[in-house]
């Protein structure tokens, strides 16, 4: 029996538009298994899914980076774990140096910040309806002030983002870079990983990795399809990834989420 199932945000429970569809938050708000999202997102932009589907327990920001509840208009954090300052400045140098032409942005726990407003940002606040804070001159200092959960590289050309990986794996960075979707490269720190994230909930909650299920799309939920029994992967995913599960549902357009659980795990 299924006693918690996580759920990826981007691509998996949200449609092509970023939003949860009624059928499914209808079905997520009545069946009776808790559920915590595991996104790369900020807290705030998992806000609007945490009321929607009128979640109590801990949810999952930063692919790991920190777990929370939420506590009425407040965020009790659980578990916090930063990239290093120096990473993040040696990280943030090397993008906007070498490769002026990508979108480059990091978040602290409340705040999106960025250099400029670019292509990359203009997406992403689309899809969250957020915008980032503009900070033009990169120091220790400043980053110092705020530790930083995530950095995010969004570049719409598939090499140049594998370019980028390759160079800063080369760094030996105390770093975990992933790639979210066709566009984006997210980096957080070394152990801050979606599979570490659930295995700090199952420890919490007593619970078998038998009586867990995820869905997912991305490459950066391959390590969480390890952690559970159930992986069940989106009909969207990559090949890579379906590999990985023991499932496929249908697509995050076509209300997969309602599918599986009805299939695989009610």
């Amino acid at each position: 029996m299924i006693k918690h199932i996580f759920l990826d945000m981007d691509n998996t429970l949200l449609n092509s538009q970023g939003r949860i569809s009624y059928q499914t938050t209808k079905f997520l708000r009545e069946i009776k298994i808790p559920i915590t999202l595991v996104s790369a997102r900020a807290p705030m932009e998992m806000d609007f899914a945490i009321r929607n589907l009128a979640l109590r327990n801990a949810q999952v920001s930063f692919n790991g980076g920190l777990i929370f509840e939420k506590k009425q208009s407040e965020k009790a954090k659980i578990f916090s774990l930063p990239l290093e300052c120096t990473d993040t400045y040696k990280l943030l140098k090397l993008v906007t140096v070498d490769y002026p032409q990508v979108s480059v942005s990091w978040y602290t726990r409340n705040t999106w910040y960025a250099r400029k407003i670019d292509k990359g940002t203009l997406y992403e606040s689309e899809l969250t309806g957020f915008h980032p804070e503009l900070i033009d001159n990169i120091s220790v200092e400043v980053l110092k002030s705020e530790p930083v959960y995530k950095i995010m590289i969004i570049s719409f050309a598939n090499e140049t983002l594998k370019n980028i990986a390759e160079k800063i794996n080369e760094l030996s960075l105390n770093i975990c870079a992933k790639f979210s979707g066709h566009n984006y490269l997210e980096i957080t720190s070394s152990n801050a990983t979606k599979n570490n994230a659930i295995a700090y909930i199952q420890s919490s909650k007593d619970l078998k990795k038998s009586e867990l299920a995820a869905f997912g799309d991305g490459q950066n939920d391959i390590e969480m399809f390890k952690s559970v029994g159930t992986p069940i992967a989106m009909k969207n995913a990559s090949s890579e990834v379906k590999e990985y599960a023991k499932f496929i549902t249908l697509s995050n357009d076509e209300d997969g989420i309602i599918h599986g659980i009805k299939n695989y795990i009610l």
